[in-house]
């Protein structure tokens, strides 16, 4: 019998991708100061976010990682004093939004960098 021979995955490139998902209503934990700007950030969100991404079936407002990259940006329309608290405000904000978007998920979505689209009930 012939020994089983040990795989290297170390190298190995992931087939998940991210895709964007859905605002929701959260909770944002975060400090006074910073507290400020979500208004604005949660604004510029939605601004943003693209409705129906995936059909009206779906709905939602979904953020990409364009619109990530773009809400990110956020902070340079701000004075040097107040652009850390916008980032800030922008980092609890999408964490509060991915933490209730994977909670009120009840399937998975995986995307295979090349093939079809892959769910999971």
């Amino acid at each position: 019998m012939k020994a089983a021979r040990a795989l290297d995955i170390s190298s190995s490139e992931s087939d998940v991708i991210f895709l964007g998902f859905a605002l929701s209503d959260c909770v944002v934990e975060i400090d006074r100061q910073a507290a400020r700007y979500l208004r604005a950030v949660h604004r510029t969100a939605l601004e943003l976010a693209i409705p129906n991404r995936f059909g009206i079936e779906v709905g939602g407002f979904w953020l990409m990682p364009e619109q990530l990259a773009q809400l990110r940006k956020l902070p340079d329309c701000y004075s040097q004093l107040e652009a850390p608290l916008v980032e800030r405000a922008i980092e609890a904000y999408l964490a509060a939004q991915l933490s209730q978007a994977v909670q009120s998920t009840n399937f998975s979505l995986i995307l295979p960098k090349e093939g079809n689209l892959k769910v999971g009930l």
